[in-house]
């Protein structure tokens, strides 16, 4: 992996709930198909795989910028992510999290991976911290087709299992849900994410930019092709996000993303 200096580690986000976006790498080895965040960069899939880099000096850029900047929620990763098996050598993500404890920054991390339960004791001593886990199927023939080299979806609901018992707000970002859950299907997905201890569950469907569908439409056999496309195109999410709703009172809050 490349090694690159940056000008900045704070950048202003308009998600909702994050003040501040905080990407450690750039590029991510994770391989999601459905990823937006290369056309948004101008760059193809393969370079976004092919050239990723590790911004060693941003702990230190990180450590000027919370002198300076208003106190806000800093979410841990918006395009990347901070887990990814590059930080098993390089640790900026630890680093980083280490200068926000020190400062008193809420944070807000989202993941795919379990690394994460490496820096477990340093997240649970935050007074304000979230940890979401992207869970986009139970299907791990589907995971491994649209998330190639992304960690096994029972790896990180594992891993969510571990956070929540240590206190922290644990959330699940099913984002994009792939959309092959039927009605029937969604009282084994709310028992599921109720017993890895989440607090909170967000709803997402595919964001089709540039040429995403038919990079999509490449890996998924015919009768998926078919199924994806019928219900991305039609109300599919509104319908699976009110059974979602309906099925998880009393147990979590189930929300839309960006809504």
């Amino acid at each position: 992996m490349k090694e690159v200096w940056c000008r900045s580690a704070l950048t202003s986000s308009k998600l909702p709930g994050i003040d501040y976006s905080l990407n450690p790498y750039i590029g991510c080895s994770h391989g999601c198909v459905y990823c937006y965040v290369p056309s948004m960069l101008r760059k193809s899939r393969e370079e976004w795989m092919g050239k990723m880099a590790a911004k060693r000096n941003i702990p230190a850029v990180l450590r000027k910028e919370l002198k300076s900047k208003r106190r806000g929620v800093v979410g841990i990763s918006a395009s990347t992510d901070a887990y990814q098996a590059a930080e098993k050598k390089y640790e900026l993500t630890r680093k980083c999290l280490l200068l926000l404890l020190k400062h008193d920054w809420p944070i807000d991390i989202l993941t795919k991976s379990p690394l994460v339960l490496r820096d477990i004791s340093i997240i649970k001593k935050f007074s304000e911290a979230k940890v979401g886990f992207t869970i986009t199927t139970l299907n791990e023939e589907s995971r491994s087709l649209l998330e190639p080299y992304a960690p096994s979806i029972e790896e990180r609901l594992n891993a969510m299992e571990r956070v929540s018992s240590h206190g922290i707000f644990t959330y699940a970002f099913l984002g994009p849900l792939f959309p092959e859950v039927e009605d029937k299907d969604v009282r084994q997905w709310v028992e599921i994410l109720a017993n890895a201890g989440v607090n909170e569950v967000i709803i997402d469907n595919f964001h089709l930019r540039g040429n995403i569908w038919e990079e999509i439409a490449k890996v998924l056999p015919e009768e998926k092709k078919r199924l994806y496309s019928e219900r991305i195109a039609g109300n599919y999410y509104e319908k699976i996000f009110l059974r979602f709703r309906e099925g998880a009172k009393g147990k979590f809050t189930v929300l839309r993303a960006f809504m």
